[in-house]
């Protein structure tokens, strides 16, 4: 087996005197896509943005290929797509594409971002003509330009209708069959019915790690 690309070793993490997350350890390997799963509350989010260098954890440690990603993330190539996601008016999806590409050192193509996520051919469609899936597809997109290949996920499919959330689903189990390392956060058992394996949460500790749950 080869070495986890993701190690979190005893991470916690407290607001004030409320410990949203206790003691969690576990990795996830190269090309595995790993979800967070439990409840609201449980401390999925919190978690993710300690694994995303986000947030500083309280306790324990973190590291991504080794690094730390608190201090070291402008080192790391990871991507975030964040639940609330990105809104960008008036701009077309090839305009969004090359504002994020100039922001980017040593960026992929536009051409390339898009054919990752199935958006090959909407470059010159208006953002807000995209479907919530699309929508969610051009926010991989702009997680993919810095050449990540490490990405964090929160609650990829919410909002989206079955078709969208299984095509979602489907572009991260290419990305992950291409080497990407994924680690997203869920409520939902489709999300973790197709991932590699799951670390359960309930208020704030790990309650199991295991292959995923039947739907």
């Amino acid at each position: 087996m080869g070495v986890n690309v993701i190690e979190v070793r005893g991470a916690g993490v407290r607001f004030g005197r409320r410990e949203a997350v206790r003691g969690v350890s576990f990795g996830v390997g190269e090309g595995e896509i790993c979800a967070l799963a439990g409840p609201a509350g449980a401390g999925k989010t919190t978690l993710l943005e300690v694994a995303a260098g986000m947030r500083r954890p309280t306790s324990g440690e973190v590291r991504v290929r080794g690094a730390d990603p608190y201090e070291d993330r402008a080192r790391l190539r990871t991507g975030a797509v964040w639940r609330e996601g990105g809104l960008f008016p008036g701009l077309t999806v090839a305009e969004v594409v090359d504002t994020w590409r100039r922001w980017t050192v040593d960026p992929i193509t536009r051409d390339e971002a898009l054919r990752a996520t199935g958006l090959g051919g909407s470059e010159d469609v208006p953002f807000e003509r995209l479907t919530p899936c699309g929508q969610r597809m051009l926010d991989l997109s702009l997680a993919l330009i810095g050449r990540s290949d490490v990405l964090f996920l929160d609650e990829p499919a919410a909002g989206l209708d079955r078709p969208g959330a299984r095509k979602v689903r489907s572009v991260l189990r290419g990305l992950a069959a291409g080497g990407v390392t994924i680690l997203l956060a869920t409520s939902d058992p489709d999300d973790v019915a197709a991932a590699d394996r799951a670390v359960v949460l309930d208020r704030g500790s790990v309650a199991a790690a295991a292959p995923p749950w039947a739907a």
